[in-house]
């Protein structure tokens, strides 16, 4: 991590996601043509005490431009979508048999702000049918 953006005091992650109780992983990899940043498959989806639904997520981790963590959500969304946008009908039609998320990390160490997202962007995610999730995360840095 630089110098730099160990001072942000916000930080983003983002994925796309599935889940549902009938969700096999390796077919989403298989119909996608993509390879998962993490997925819990049917056997092995107890997690603790608790059953977990299997899912299958992706970051766009090994594509050009690719960060973990971005300094603005818009920046993440964005390269995400330019990574699956070429993939939409498929993406679409998956959303319609499981449960889908665009899911979003928050990570915060001050309490002055957020996102802000465009409504080109807001119009594009909008446009895949599928709800957008933002998780907030407090640490002290």
């Amino acid at each position: 991590m630089t110098q730099e953006k160990s001072l942000a005091s916000h930080t983003y992650t983002v994925e796309l996601r599935f889940m549902g109780p009938q969700l096999e992983p390796t077919d989403i990899s298989r119909r996608l043509h993509l390879v998962a940043s993490a997925e819990l498959s049917p056997v092995g989806g107890q997690v603790g005490t608790r059953r977990r639904d299997p899912f299958w997520a992706y970051n766009g981790k090994g594509e050009i431009g690719f960060q973990s963590e971005w300094e603005s959500l818009e920046a993440g969304l964005q390269f995400l979508l330019g990574s699956l946008r070429s993939r939409k009908s498929k993406i679409v039609a998956i959303a319609q048999e499981s449960r889908a998320i665009w899911w979003c990390g928050h990570f915060q160490s001050s309490f002055d702000g957020g996102p802000t997202l465009s409504a080109d962007l807001m119009t594009e995610i909008g446009s895949y049918g599928i709800p957008l999730s933002i998780d907030n995360y407090f640490s002290e840095a």
